[in-house]
């Protein structure tokens, strides 16, 4: 028969009160090394571990952190994952990891979770809800990449700097009519400002610039064809093109079965820089994100905000870096 032990269970092991215990457990008061050294003992021979929901309670406190993003399987937010869970997990907290997949309800139930759970802060990358919804959680949080309010610290890379750098490597390249490949303007996402930059630079040195507007959260590689084989169809004489890495992969591939020569009669350049990008064959030319920098002062600002200090500068834009490829 299963014996369940409980905190008596270990005072009377250790030859101390439940109180005793209940202070060694909780780190509260001052408890000498030999007591606690006896308690310990005791719990692990009983094999006694305490009731963490209670005790978080008890300290108004869970160390638990909420992470919301749109699809983990894409390099980039993989990326993301990996580096604040281990930041995190470095500055003594744990990662409940919520993966939206472009749901709307699914990110609504993810969020009332969370704080059924009572984390102690959320950092969010998700695109789909209103700004309001977000303003509605009582917890703190930090935003990645997307404005969702005056009171909510964003991180993110420079994209005006990612759009100047693209916009000059592709004028370099001789470039004259060229395609990019941008997400849903209806988003108040500072990654559109890449976008907004790289267009108006490309226009005032007189290149033709077309942009197609994807869908929100558009992800996979059968949605990605639909666009690419869009523009291979219908825009004939495009000599460059401007995606991310994901994307722009995908187009060299298209490219290569229609026998159209990369970089020689097309050039295409990416954007995020991501490990598995490296391995792809010709190198890609693109514009590296700092995700790790990113993510350690995206949980820099939200422990902060759990120790209730201020962030006076509610913007952190961090500087990208072009990667040269064989594909310009």
């Amino acid at each position: 028969m299963l014996v369940l032990t409980n905190i008596k269970d270990v005072a009377n092991e250790s030859g101390v009160s439940v109180t005793t215990v209940s202070r060694v457990m909780n780190n509260r008061g001052y408890i000498s090394e030999k007591t606690r050294k006896k308690v310990y003992d005791a719990m692990e021979k009983l094999n006694y571990h305490p009731n963490e929901l209670a005790q978080n309670l008890f300290r108004k406190k869970t160390n638990l952190i909420g992470l919301i993003l749109p699809d983990i399987s894409i390099n980039f937010y993989g990326e993301e994952t990996k580096y604040i869970e281990e930041y995190l997990y470095k500055n003594g907290y744990k990662l409940m990891l919520c993966n939206a997949y472009a749901s709307k309800e699914r990110e609504k139930e993810y969020i009332n979770m969370l704080q059924r759970n009572q984390v102690d802060g959320i950092i969010i990358g998700s695109h789909t809800l209103e700004i309001e919804e977000y303003l509605k959680i009582n917890s703190p949080i930090i935003a990645l990449d997307r404005f969702l309010g005056n009171e909510i610290p964003i991180v993110a890379a420079d994209h005006n700097q990612g759009g100047i750098l693209v916009a000059e490597h592709l004028i370099k390249a001789g470039c004259s009519n060229v395609v990019q490949f941008v997400g849903s303007k209806n988003l108040k996402s500072y990654a559109n400002k890449r976008h907004e930059v790289f267009e108006k630079i490309m226009k005032e040195n007189n290149i033709n610039v077309i942009t197609i507007e994807m869908e929100v959260n558009t992800f996979s590689i059968n949605e990605n064809q639909h666009y690419i084989n869009y523009m291979f169809n219908n825009y004939k004489n495009i000599d460059g093109v401007f995606a991310t890495d994901n994307m722009a992969i995908q187009i060299i591939k298209e490219a290569q079965k229609r026998g159209i020569r990369i970089p020689e009669e097309f050039k295409v350049i990416g954007y995020d820089g991501t490990e598995n990008s490296k391995l792809f064959i010709p190198k890609l030319t693109t514009i590296k994100q700092p995700i790790k920098e990113i993510c350690m002062d995206a949980v820099d600002k939200l422990i902060k905000l759990i120790n209730g200090e201020e962030i006076k500068n509610k913007e952190s834009f961090h500087s990208v870096e072009l990667i040269e490829g064989e594909t310009i």
